[in-house]
């Protein structure tokens, strides 16, 4: 397969799509122990392991056009970017990988509301979970933590693409021959496990806005956060978490390749 940058739009779509799904719905037992670990009420009082795929069909509904918008504006915007920034990978899928997030955002904020309120046991169904939502909150209500979504997901891809990519283009330099699509999950799982790490206390502020357990925006949950619960509260879920995003990052890329490979032929 082609450098990443050489994928049409059509391909990073589907490609995109194909791999969210797959990884959001795999992993969703994973996801929810994640979150059902950051409440207030902790792990045991907000479900434990029981109703595990609680919210699955929110995170089913939202993972393919969050992730093909994300895909396809993150192929599209590269290689401009690169006519304009030349010859710096690191900066232009730093630069190519925010702007996919800032897009993905617009459909994956209103899903990650209603699933992990569903996870947190708030609501039994998606029907239930966004009737409740709009009449109590507006359309507004689906967008809680949105602000504090992008500051996750800006970071954790200014972490995550630029490792992707190079790791990617090292073994394609030593092998003499592009990664694999095996070897570019490898390394996708090394890049989501960093990245899910050091972006876990913004991760935590974010699922506090979402659940309705914070009476202000980004500082003031990180300060109740740490004032309440002590700072080492910030990394609650983080075990869960990084296993999740390495486990996921070798599904999700993985399949983007894989996909990606498959759709180049048809």
């Amino acid at each position: 397969m082609g450098a990443a940058g050489d994928l049409s739009f059509r391909i990073a779509l589907l490609a995109g799509g194909c791999a969210g799904t797959t990884v959001d719905v795999a992993l969703f037992p994973v996801d929810t122990i994640k979150t059902r670990c950051q409440t207030t009420e902790g792990f045991f009082a907000a479900g434990g392991f029981r109703g595990i795929y609680r919210g699955l069909t929110a995170a089913a509904v939202g993972s393919a056009p969050g992730a093909a918008l994300f895909f396809s504006t993150y192929e599209t915007v590269k290689p401009r970017i690169k006519s304009q920034m030349g010859d710096r990978p690191v900066a232009v899928q730093a630069c190519a990988a925010s702007a996919g997030e800032i897009m993905s955002s617009l459909v994956s904020v209103p899903t990650e509301v209603v699933k992990q309120r569903m996870q947190a046991g708030h609501f039994g169904s998606l029907r239930e979970a966004a009737h409740s939502i709009m009449t109590k909150e507006g359309p507004k209500g689906f967008y809680t933590g949105y602000r504090t979504m992008l500051l996750r997901e800006i970071p954790f891809a200014l972490i995550q693409f630029p490792l992707w990519e190079g790791m990617k283009q090292e073994v394609g330099d030593w092998q003499g021959q592009p990664a694999s699509p095996w070897q570019g999950a490898v390394c996708g799982s090394l890049a989501g496990s960093l990245s899910a790490a050091v972006t876990n206390p913004l991760d935590m502020v974010k699922t506090r806005q979402m659940l309705g357990q914070s009476s202000g925006g980004f500082t003031t949950t990180m300060s109740q956060v740490c004032g309440e619960e002590g700072a080492p509260a910030l990394f609650r879920g983080v075990g869960p978490r990084t296993f999740w995003m390495g486990l996921g990052g070798f599904v999700y890329l993985g399949a983007y390749e894989q996909f990606s490979s498959l759709y180049a032929l048809l």
